[in-house]
């Protein structure tokens, strides 16, 4: 039995995505503008995942499920107004849902989902009973706060709290004592309220007990001895928290395919799992035509060959010629139907966005709307894994950074409401990504003037830096212009990660902005990272590749044309200055004798960089399809992979990413 059900497995997380997909939306739509028609595709949603669960010996799921589908039972049946304390809890228990998910694809220990149950009882009027006082799980991106704030070195701290039944005013002593532990602690992440209250009490008793998830750097004790003194607190515990997944199981948990490998590379069993696409019917229908027109092909050379072995084979050529085109023709055809097979609309990375800002304008305290246009554009399904983490940290510094406070932009005669917009579209070979935001923009001096201060750039650097080119430094190591640390960003790491990221997915990510106005990031991604057009190059008698998409132009220089600027060569390209490495060099190969007067350069651009490499000869450029170099190499930084010429020789591919970096 057990062998059956795991045939079902990658049935069963596929469906799963489909249905806490339509979940997810659902809770959105139902947040702005409540109808039993939502609720109903809700409640499909849980009863189906609840089937499906509990089919597949999935208990936890399936209970979980269960008291969601209880909840909305009650809520078809009793119509009560829709608040948000309902739709946050059933947020909650839709990442639980997700969590769950994910530690089913990992092989590993699953969570404990009795708080998220209890306020499900809660509302409901019933007994919390015991699990009341369970630690709250945290959400997708709390989990982020909370990861940062280890990273940072603080330490996570529960403090649960139980006012006296005497307490007057619970609600209002609940937020007071937030400002406290947020004065205390430093960083408040998660706040979950557990109370026992009956159907029809008063609203403020809601209050009388609440869990704090923080992140803090003092000792428990200094930090029990500041907030014990409250004489309306009837119980205060802090204990340490522990979170139970890293940054790449969070990733796990908003990315729909994932592999168990990713999760967990020791799961033997529940963690055996292959990444799956959805494939359209019709594409695998002209896949088959076309492998059956090559066969046919194939068959006509075979008898041409045979018929210039009997005869002269002068006579066939001008035949085999004409099927050597069809056949590069079908092949080139093949080519593109696979890679399309490949392909999925991005729609399906950015419908995880919208929850992601519905809780970031929650978190600080404004009103901001995301519009999504282009999400049918078709990407590589990779790159679409590996952009999730750049659009999340672009989305949160707009929502942090960009977007004013409702009662700012209405004074600057701004809608309160702040705009995100996340468009995608086709062109040429690219993906445009373009996110745009209608806040304050970003101001250059105020970015020289942090950048000086941090040290990253000297007196002289600041002199004659560009406007445009201060705006870029937002992408360095450390760079941060926050005050203060705030709960979503301000630790000088977020734009830092989307330029190396992106970088890693051959792509350029470039910045728009107007102080007062707004700003626009701007990133361009190859459509596909498995074939690539690439530029052929000889460089001490080898033969070498950098990708086209990272060839902002082709020149000749004569020797004088070098200069040294700040004790570096460098070249003046369309009147800016470019960096300018001989490749030899930097790849560590033997010098040889230039018998030409002018000097082939490649100038590469890569995320907001640019630099000039000096080649000796530059061939042409063709498509070829990378190959991994594996683990026996080691550690290749400047490579991303290699490739087989049509002479069946090898030829390496160079990273350009990591060659104009350092």
């Amino acid at each position: 039995m057990m062998m059956e059900l795991s045939a079902y497995r990658d049935i069963f997380i596929e469906e799963l995505n489909d249905q806490l997909e339509r979940m997810d939306q659902s809770l959105l739509a139902l947040e702005q503008s409540p109808s039993s028609e939502l609720i109903q595709t809700i409640f499909r949603a849980a009863h189906t995942i609840k089937g499906s669960s509990s089919t597949m010996g999935f208990k936890e799921m399936s209970d979980l499920t269960h008291e969601v589908e209880y909840i909305l039972e009650w809520v078809r049946e009793k119509k009560p107004k829709i608040t948000s304390m309902l739709i946050d809890t059933l947020f909650r228990a839709l990442d639980a849902m997700k969590l769950l998910r994910t530690e089913y694809i990992s092989g590993s220990e699953y969570t404990n989902c009795s708080s998220v149950v209890s306020e499900i009882k809660a509302l409901l009027g019933k007994p919390a009973g015991p699990e009341r006082n369970t630690l709250p799980a945290l959400n997708a991106a709390e989990t982020l706060l909370a990861e940062a704030a280890v990273g940072a070195g603080e330490q996570l701290i529960a403090v649960s709290i139980t006012l006296k039944e005497d307490c007057l005013m619970k609600a209002a002593r609940h937020f007071i004592l937030l400002q406290r532990i947020e004065a205390v602690c430093g960083t408040v992440i998660s706040v979950s309220l557990f109370p026992a209250v009956t159907q029809g009490a008063d609203e403020d008793e809601r209050y009388g007990q609440f869990t704090v998830v923080a992140a803090a750097t003092k000792e428990l004790q200094v930090i029990q001895d500041q907030l014990g003194d409250d004489s309306d607190i009837q119980r205060l515990h802090i204990a340490p928290y522990k979170i139970k997944f890293s940054k790449e199981a969070e990733r796990m948990i908003d990315t729909p395919e994932v592999s168990a490998q990713q999760a967990n590379p020791k799961a033997e069993e529940r963690g055996k799992g292959t990444p799956t696409v959805r494939v359209n019917v019709e594409r695998l229908d002209h896949l088959m035509n076309l492998v059956g027109e090559l066969l046919i092909q194939q068959t006509s050379l075979a008898d041409l060959s045979t018929a210039g072995q009997r005869s002269d084979p002068a006579r066939v050529l001008p035949d085999i010629g004409s099927v050597s085109d069809h056949m590069g023709s079908i092949i080139k055809e093949l080519q593109e139907g696979v890679m399309k097979t490949r392909m999925l609309p991005i729609d399906q990375l950015f419908s995880r966005f919208p929850r992601l800002v519905r809780d970031l304008a929650q978190k600080l305290d404004k009103d901001i709307e995301l519009l999504i246009q282009g999400g049918e554009t078709e990407l590589d399904r990779m790159i679409i894994e590996e952009l999730s983490d750049p659009l999340i940290h672009l989305i949160r510094n707009s929502a942090d950074h960009g977007i004013e406070s409702p009662a700012v932009r209405v004074s600057g005669g701004k809608p309160a409401k702040g705009r995100i917009t996340l468009t995608s579209f086709h062109e040429e070979n690219h993906v445009v990504i373009r996110l745009e935001d209608d806040g304050q923009g970003i101001d250059a001096g105020r970015i020289k003037a942090s950048a000086l201060g941090k040290g990253i750039i000297t007196e002289e650097q600041a002199g004659y830096l560009t406007a445009q080119e201060a705006v870029h430094l937002i992408f360095e190591p450390g760079f941060s212009t926050a005050s203060a640390v705030s709960e979503v960003s301000g630790r000088g790491v977020g734009m830092d990660i989307v330029r190396s990221q992106i970088g890693r997915l051959n792509g350029i990510i470039d910045i728009g902005t107007e102080p007062g106005k707004g700003t626009v990031f701007t990133i361009r991604l190859p459509l596909t990272l498995a074939i690539i057009k690439g530029l052929l190059v000889k460089v001490a008698g080898r033969v070498l590749i950098l990708p086209m998409y990272n060839v902002a132009e082709i020149v000749r220089i004569v020797p004088e044309e070098i200069q040294v600027v700040q004790g570096e060569q460098a070249i003046i390209n369309h009147g800016r200055i470019v960096p300018l490495s001989w490749l030899r060099d930097k790849l560590h190969y033997p010098r040889g004798e230039r018998n030409t007067k002018t000097i082939p350069l490649v100038i590469v651009r890569s995320v907001d960089k640019i630099a000039a490499f000096a080649v000796d000869e530059i061939i042409g450029n063709q498509e070829v399809v990378i190959k991994s170099l594996g683990a026996y190499l080691g550690t290749l930084n400047h490579l991303s992979g290699a490739t087989i010429l049509g002479n069946g020789r090898v030829a390496l591919i160079l990273d350009a990413a990591y060659l104009v970096s350092h």
